[in-house]
């Protein structure tokens, strides 16, 4: 016998016993005397399992359709391999396995590649340091609300644990369910997993739920017919798969060009490191997706208000991308950005208010109706004011026909008391107004519309967003040419 493998209990009694393996050996075990290791446990059938060594020293595990099963690091399994410290269960004895190093030999492909259940995260021992990393790590994550930002966070901090050479989260597109790279480092345009990575090894790891890690990429067949893999010279690379509640994420990958590979330690970090990334990823996701059916919802609600009208259908799309065009040429931040979106997009919907004869009046309305019409600001204001995913935009919503010198409405607000995304609308709203047509006059040409917007400078509009216009103007009038060729809207007939 070729001493140093074993399959110890992990529990010690007299009816459990060691089972000692050599190369070549091929053993039954189970509760009858006909088993080659006879195992006193109802939990276990007559002839429950075999376990087999090959020449190499590869050791596998095969379920010989007991009842109770087989579990290989808490997950159930038909067979499998086994490695220096893996657990296997039979009913409801475990063993471990124990490998010295004379017993392991030579390299071989097969003992290049270890595999590790997704399931055994949680039971891997790990140091009370890295656990609590690992817990701060998770909350940091999830305060993560922008799926991007968070990518970029995840490829930070796994830099830190594994010190890849090279790295990407490859995320599972819902509607095709094709992996796609969407965040690598060294960060570069790569729009497959082919062009970073062994796609076959990838999804393998998806398909088994198991951790991938080979440990030298010249002899695992699959990453031998990775060109990508093969031009960097990668030697060493780990595949975790990433799961929610829903099914499948995607993949963390990562790898080294070095010869000394990745250690245990490290893929039991990245192990447990992906359950945190997993489930951060399922929340980023779910509120991206949240956003773009909020975001489809909000486009569609300002289209039904601006249908209405015939003459200003469109409007209300045409401010937002007015006004976000001011916004990200101040240099707003992304949160704001979206932020303005909202506004932009609900800024007229207190016009559902406003009844048919006022509304859609083919001629100026006498002050009376201004009164009226003027209303449609503090009524979408009231519509909107009790939801809470909203407040942010409301000051727009409420403000956009202030006026700088407070002479505006509804309240009268002058200079900076008006909300600074307001005042930006304030000038989108006004030349999208003035640049479309109404049944009592033609729509102004760009030019006039802009000088007029120039001479009210400080008076009805804030001085700082009319420079931002300055600057813009062309892209106004590029925008409102490419992207709305109908503005110009129908004559009256």
């Amino acid at each position: 016998m070729a001493a140093g493998i074993r399959l110890r209990p992990l529990v010690r009694a007299t009816n459990i016993p060691d089972i000692p393996l050599a190369r070549g050996d091929s053993k039954v075990l189970g509760r009858s005397d006909q088993a080659d290791v006879t195992i006193d446990e109802p939990s276990l059938s007559r002839l429950h399992a075999k376990v087999n060594v090959n020449f190499d020293g590869v050791v596998t595990v095969e379920d010989l359709g007991s009842t109770n099963g087989i579990f290989i690091n808490n997950s159930q399994r038909k067979g499998g391999s086994l490695s220096s410290g893996d657990r296997v269960r039979f009913g409801s004895v475990e063993y471990e396995l124990e490998k010295d190093q004379a017993a392991a030999g030579a390299a071989t492909a097969e003992q290049t590649v270890l595999r590790m259940p997704v399931s055994e995260q949680a039971s891997k021992a790990i140091d009370r340091a890295a656990l609590e990393g690992l817990l701060a790590t998770s909350r940091e994550l999830m305060a993560f609300s922008d799926l991007p930002g968070l990518l970029d966070r995840v490829l930070e901090r796994l830099q830190t644990i594994l010190k890849p050479d090279r790295s990407a989260i490859l995320l599972v597109n819902s509607e095709t369910g094709e992996l796609t790279p969407r965040a690598v480092r060294p960060s570069r345009a790569v729009s497959s997993v082919s062009e970073f990575a062994s796609g076959t090894a990838v999804r393998e790891a998806l398909a088994a739920r198991e951790v991938l890690v080979v440990y030298d990429a010249r002899i695992d067949s699959r990453l031998q017919q990775s060109a990508s893999l093969q031009m960097a010279g990668v030697r060493s690379v780990i595949c975790v798969p990433l799961f929610g509640r829903a099914g499948p994420i995607g993949a963390l990958y990562a790898d080294q060009l070095a010869t000394q590979g990745f250690t245990p330690e490290q893929v039991q970090y990245a192990s447990a490191f992906a359950a945190q990334i997993a489930s951060a990823l399922e929340t980023a996701q779910l509120y991206e997706d949240r956003q773009k059916y909020f975001r489809a919802s909000l486009e569609a609600f300002a289209k039904f208000v601006d249908a209405r009208d015939k003459y200003t259908a469109g409007h209300s799309e045409r401010v937002t991308a007015y006004t976000l065009v001011l916004a990200r040429t101040l240099g707003l931040p992304d949160d704001e950005i979206e932020i303005v979106r909202r506004g932009g997009m609900l800024h007229d919907v207190g016009k559902v208010g406003v009844p048919d004869a006022i509304l859609l009046k083919p001629g100026p309305l006498d002050p009376a109706e201004r009164l009226v019409m003027e209303s449609h600001v503090t009524i979408g204001f009231g519509m909107l004011k009790d939801l809470e995913f909203l407040k942010d935009s409301l000051p727009s919503v409420r403000g956009h026909h202030e006026r700088y010198d407070g002479r505006g409405y509804p309240d009268k607000l002058a200079a900076t008391d008006i909300h600074q995304h307001a005042r930006l609308m304030g000038v989108a709203d006004s030349y999208d107004a003035m640049t479309s047509a109404r049944p009592y006059r033609n729509a102004l040409p760009v030019e006039e519309a802009a000088r007029r917007l120039r001479k009210d400078r400080c008076t009805q509009f804030d001085p700082a967003a009319i420079d931002v216009f300055d600057a813009v103007e062309k892209e106004f009038i590029d925008l409102r040419e490419r992207a709305f060729p109908t503005a110009k809207t129908p004559q009256p007939q």
